[in-house]
């Protein structure tokens, strides 16, 4: 099977030095983009494709796309002065066509499925560039209450709140936030182990309790523990390669 696809980069040339507050501000805007159409994809893998970079700086000299292994390079044209002359949508809008443009034209050098592609774009101009995962409810043991994890994401941040139902009313609580690592953030590895862990916590559970994040509806307070041990935060780089 190899390698699942992970991301994709884009390179795009800037008069900013990298590591300064602009370069940062710049980059964390394109990769969110970016990290939206990815999981707007829903964990299609283009055959025998595990990244996608797009590289504009190249695009006068490359002739052709470029497969190293697992890895397509593509060289569109792009226009600095043209996005930095635009606001914050439109430059969300002309990182999302670039992106959009890459995938198209590689999907037919390429022959894969260009309808998720197409979906993917659809699904992010529909958004409104809105950041939001939803996972699917899960009843608790009792029958009597029913709760679900959704992501938020901005350019830097990256929250988890649970959404519980009980007796007609909904809570709505905030188990964490951390730094945003796009489409590298454990948190997608750690959201898909969200569960009740007794009829009155739902949250978060890793490891077999390596860490656990919970919302407490008896208490009405989150717990965040690792090895057993109450914190007050989480360092995920413990734990992960990208945290």
């Amino acid at each position: 099977m190899g390698a699942p696809f992970s991301d994709i980069t884009l390179y795009t040339p800037s008069p900013h030095k990298v590591g300064t507050p602009e370069f940062i501000a710049e980059a964390s805007l394109q990769n969110f983009v970016s990290d939206l159409y990815v999981q707007k994809m829903y964990g299609y893998k283009p055959p025998k494709t595990s990244r996608i970079t797009i590289q504009p700086a190249y695009h006068d000299i490359w002739d052709r796309t470029w497969k190293t292994g697992s890895i397509v390079a593509i060289a569109p044209y792009y226009s600095y002065d043209e996005y930095a002359s635009l606001n914050k949508t439109g430059k969300y809008k002309y990182i999302l066509d670039l992106i959009q443009g890459a995938t198209l034209q590689l999907s037919d050098e390429y022959h894969w499925d260009k309808t998720v592609f197409e979906k993917a774009y659809n699904e992010v101009i529909e958004s409104d560039f809105v950041f939001k995962i939803d996972y699917p409810t899960k009843i608790s043991r009792d029958k009597k209450k029913v709760a679900n994890l959704c992501i938020e994401k901005t350019e830097t941040v990256t929250s988890v709140y649970v959404n519980i139902e009980i007796n007609g009313t909904t809570i709505k609580a905030k188990l964490l936030d951390k730094e945003n690592i796009w489409w590298y953030d454990c948190v997608y590895f750690l959201s898909r182990r969200n569960k009740w862990l007794d009829k009155n916590k739902f949250g978060i559970s890793y490891d077999k309790g390596k860490i656990e994040i919970w919302y407490s509806i008896e208490d009405n307070e989150v717990g965040l523990f690792e090895d057993g041990n109450r914190v007050i935060e989480i360092d995920f780089k413990k734990y992960f390669l990208f945290g």
